[in-house]
């Protein structure tokens, strides 16, 4: 049986529980200063990436996108990993709470943020930000798409060109 040979483009940092996500830069010119600056991080495959927790390496390409890569197995074939989003956007609810959590000091207040799972869909699908009188959930469809809002015109906050800052949603409904 072949190891599944998608690239996996994003990563948490420190460790497997990590909430502390970083997307891999795509092009050969730019791997070298990302290395240079995360010289003494470690790169994991997170568990709420759904990823199996082990971790990962940097790979250079540059016939190809580059992007993580398991460690091989001490047989020296590849790791399977069962980790099913491993593109750009795989890492957008870690980036949403970030963003969110962020805005949230800026402003003097507290939310719960967690990941929820309704339905048993996979983690990241949902981000519930609960306030003391009322809450936002975010849904985030497969791609990183926020599904159920009728305000498109989410502006970005964060490195990751495919999250949608919710900031400014936050304090709607809220009473100063």
């Amino acid at each position: 049986m072949r190891g599944d040979r998608r690239q996996i483009q994003t990563a948490v940092l420190g460790g497997a529980d990590s909430e502390d996500p970083l997307m891999l830069p795509l092009e050969a010119i730019e791997l070298d200063a990302f290395r240079r600056r995360h010289e003494h991080d470690t790169f994991w495959c997170g568990l709420l990436l759904g990823g199996c927790g082990l971790q990962l390496t940097t790979k250079l390409y540059t016939d190809r996108v580059c992007h993580f890569a398991h460690h091989p197995g001490p047989d020296g074939h590849p790791h399977l990993c069962g980790r099913r989003a491993r593109g750009v956007s795989s890492a957008d609810h870690l980036y949403v709470k970030s963003a969110a959590a962020a805005w949230l000091r800026d402003q003097d207040r507290h939310a719960d943020i967690e990941f929820t799972q309704p339905d048993g869909m996979p983690i990241g699908s949902v981000v519930d930000i609960r306030f003391p009188r009322g809450g936002l959930r975010v849904h985030l469809e497969r791609h990183g798409h926020i599904a159920g809002t009728q305000d498109r015109r989410l502006t970005r906050r964060t490195a990751n060109p495919h999250v949608l800052s919710i900031a400014h949603r936050l304090t709607k409904g809220q009473h100063h």
